[in-house]
């Protein structure tokens, strides 16, 4: 007998029809009631005002400590701050500049282009937070006021 002729019991088969499949209610199992206390019920009115009242609070919370700034903002910086220009342009620059150095001492200069994400990444994580800690600097008098 091989294995495509045994009686059906493989992973993906479906039951045949003499095979007695049981119900959860004949075999004895736990049902969750029809009330709603299942998984995918409605949520009682009282948990859904405690939620919007946490999701209120949440959303205040991080525009306190993360607020919003036109899109538009930092380029307004860069263009009327040189000093933070000059930061920027150096993110952008420097890290380019050594992934290049590093991958000509170690002679793999074949693989540049793979990874080129590194240098890319670590430019805008550089200039984004080069631009925040700027924007933090400008709010900081305004909030005095």
């Amino acid at each position: 007998m091989s294995v495509c002729e045994t009686s059906g019991v493989g992973r993906h088969s479906a039951p045949d029809d003499d095979d007695v499949v049981e119900t959860a209610e004949q075999r004895g199992d736990v049902l969750v009631a029809a009330s709603g206390a299942g998984r995918h019920a409605a949520p009682d009115s009282d948990s859904v005002e405690a939620e919007t009242a946490t999701a209120d609070e949440t959303v205040a919370d991080t525009e306190r400590l993360h607020p919003r700034r036109p899109p538009n903002a930092d380029l307004r910086m860069l263009r009327e701050d040189p000093a933070l220009r000059a930061r920027c342009a150096a993110a952008v620059i420097v890290p380019f500049v050594l992934y290049t150095a590093v991958l000509l001492v170690i002679g793999r200069t074949g693989v540049y282009l793979i990874w080129l994400w590194i240098p890319t990444v670590t430019a805008g994580v550089l200039a984004g937070t080069f631009l925040d800690i700027a924007a933090k600097r400008r709010q900081q008098p305004n909030d005095d006021d």
